[in-house]
């Protein structure tokens, strides 16, 4: 949508500075030209992408346990999580289920 506004006002300023042209004020013309040709640059120049990575840090002492799938009881390995919003869910490989996993109080 920005693209398209910003292509748009960039055809007007060109009518205008052609405008300019054909009645004689060339340095205005020009001047328009160019500031139409930035607008249409700067609106199709690419965005440099920003990639966020979180990871996973369990501190402190942990006993390894076996994750299991609350719907089919399928084992499911590390591989299976991600960070979505700021939470850990996992993902079972055979049923497809998902779910939030919950870290239970220390004390």
């Amino acid at each position: 949508m920005e693209k398209a506004l910003a292509l748009i006002f960039s055809f007007v300023v060109f009518v205008i500075g052609l405008a300019f042209l054909i009645t004689g004020r060339v340095a205005v013309g020009l001047l328009l030209f160019a500031v139409a040709l930035l607008l249409a640059f700067l609106a199709f120049r690419r965005q440099e992408r920003v990639v966020v990575e979180q990871k996973i840090e369990i501190g402190g002492d942990i006993r390894s346990q076996l994750l299991q799938c609350r719907n089919c009881g399928a084992e499911l390995k590390r591989d299976a999580m991600e960070v979505k919003l700021g939470a850990v869910f996992i993902s079972c490989p055979y049923c497809r289920s998902s779910y939030q996993l919950e870290e239970e109080p220390k004390w």
